[in-house]
């Protein structure tokens, strides 16, 4: 398990909430941690799309991380959307 950081392309901030996305390279079981976001508080909600095919990688969300659920494969390259309350 490896905590993979992730480049943000955009991110906007709202009142409360804060939207961004942007790629991550991912392997199963990997944790993805959005350092944006208020680790007190869990993501209202996070999508991982694979760039070669666009299909959704499944994840579990706790707080402000995601976790990479089984079955994704090794080092693929993702397209993220995730968004919550701003830290």
């Amino acid at each position: 398990m490896v905590d993979r950081p992730e480049t943000i392309w955009k991110g906007k901030n709202g009142i409360l909430h804060r939207a961004e996305f942007g790629e991550v390279e991912v392997s199963q079981n990997d944790i993805v941690t959005f350092d944006n976001f208020d680790s007190s508080k869990a993501l209202l909600n996070a999508v991982f799309w694979k760039k070669t095919d666009g299909t959704e990688v499944t994840s579990t969300i706790a707080l402000n991380v995601a976790t990479i659920d089984d079955g994704v494969g090794t080092n693929i390259d993702c397209i993220y959307m995730v968004w919550g309350y701003k830290a």
